[in-house]
């Protein structure tokens, strides 16, 4: 097979319709809990799932309410055979194994290296950016279960809340952001304390190793992190770093750096880049706080200017592991900033942008809120493939210019015509086919 041949065969895989099938097999495979006389598979329970998440439904009663029109779409498009009631998704769903989804990130991660995708996220010394952060995704004052998080609101009414650790692969220069791991933050089996990103960290960071067991990858994260055993259970995996830091959170390092300014041990830069000033100030080799000295960090502190007035000026302070000189600070500067892309690109647009993050789709007794939750990002991935190297959706997009119209324009070709593919539905709206009309007249 000719290197071209092959390329447009990898490429092909990462399609829609291609991932859908991908899907299928890999929903066989998860543990299924129920008898053998069963209505209706597991697989089908989790494509109907996934479904409703890629065509953007607002609700498990829309979907359903939707099967009779959709039905052969469905089937052809989204492999389901059956499609279970609202409260039937519900049920079967609530006791779906979190654990069978790994296989599920490990291989999309496999995929998209096959296609070399990792490869065009490289950046400052060939290392691949993982913005690590956490996001609550279901909350009542009456719902709840026994995984839930307790918080006690100032009116002193009780809250519980559903929350997931996320890592987004990310790049200073791209738009597509790829959630490759989530861990949810739940309340562990036996335990009274609430779970807290840092115990999910300690859990997430071994997956991210195992997704990528052959990348360089830098860990970037908001001020949460820098503290002495996170940054050893980075170390520990291998992974560089660039963690956000804050005068409230990290005295210790602040009033050093203030020290070594009056002596003059500090290194000033600044540059003009793109019609704004860029300054810096950092130091090499500090000791974390006076409890953990033997965790050596270097300081970048950075303020962007407008000369015009235009932009408001920005200010922020990182701790990393990579050297800070006059060349690698700017580029460790974007490396630290880009976390802002797992809130931005990730879940702002999860919230903002037709997934309904924030709607309660379903609480349960067991583990559907986090299946659905996981559902959600499955279909987001694929949605964010499609937009990097799908043309046919990119020129959909293009076409309907916000997604939030797009989602609208591919229900409305889904619900109206009878497809074979996801594929023909971004071609119909393109214009790529046309569907002619003809009527006929009842001569009885």
């Amino acid at each position: 097979m000719s290197k071209r041949k092959a390329s447009r065969k990898v490429l092909k895989s990462l399609k829609i319709d291609s991932l859908i099938g991908w899907l299928q097999v890999k929903f066989t495979r998860f543990t299924e809990y129920r008898a053998k006389n069963r209505s209706v598979q597991l697989v089908d329970a989790l494509l109907s799932g996934f479904a409703m998440f890629s065509l953007k439904d607002p609700s498990l009663l829309f979907f359903n309410n939707s099967c009779t029109e959709r039905g052969s779409n469905l089937k052809n498009v989204y492999k389901i055979n059956k499609v279970p009631s609202d409260s039937g998704m519900r049920t079967i769903l609530d006791k779906v194994e979190i654990s069978d989804f790994k296989s599920i990130f490990r291989g999309l991660v496999a995929k998209l290296r096959q296609a070399g995708v990792w490869k065009e996220y490289e950046y400052y010394q060939g290392h691949i950016i993982c913005s690590i952060d956490g996001v609550h995704h279901f909350s009542s004052e009456r719902v709840h279960c026994e995984q839930c998080l307790v918080y006690e609101k100032k009116n002193g009414q009780k809250e519980y809340r559903h929350y997931m650790l996320s890592g987004s692969i990310v790049h200073p220069d791209k738009k597509e952001v790829m959630p490759v791991v989530h861990e949810p933050i739940v309340k562990q089996d036996g335990s009274e304390k609430n779970d807290c990103e840092r115990s999910a960290a300690k859990r997430l960071l071994p997956q991210l190793r195992q997704q990528f067991k052959s990348e360089n990858i830098a860990v970037v994260e908001d001020a949460i992190g820098a503290n002495g055993p996170h940054i050893r259970a980075i170390q520990k995996e291998g992974f560089r770093f660039v963690i956000g830091v804050k005068p409230d959170g990290n005295k210790y390092l602040f009033e050093l750096m203030e020290r070594l300014e009056a002596q003059g041990d500090i290194h000033h830069h600044e540059i003009e880049k793109n019609g704004l000033l860029h300054r810096f100030r950092y130091a090499n080799d500090l000791p974390l706080n006076s409890d953990n000295r033997d965790v050596r960090v270097n300081f970048l502190e950075y303020w962007q200017e407008d000369p015009t007035g235009k932009k408001r000026g920005r200010h922020f302070s990182w701790i990393t592991d990579f050297k800070l000189t006059k060349v690698s600070v700017y580029p460790v500067m974007r490396m630290g900033r880009s976390r802002w892309k797992i809130e931005n690109e990730t879940f702002n647009t999860l919230k903002n942008q037709g997934y309904n993050f924030e709607h309660n789709y379903g609480h349960g007794n067991n583990s559907l809120c986090t299946v659905l939750a996981l559902l959600m990002m499955l279909a987001f991935w694929v949605d964010q493939i499609q937009q990097g190297w799908n043309e046919f959706f990119k020129a959909a997009w293009d076409k309907a210019q916000t997604k939030v119209a797009l989602w609208e324009k591919v229900r409305g070709k889904f619900n109206e015509f009878v497809v074979a593919s996801m594929e023909v539905i971004y071609l119909l709206i393109i214009g790529r086919i046309k569907v002619k009309y003809e009527y006929y007249e009842d001569s009885g």
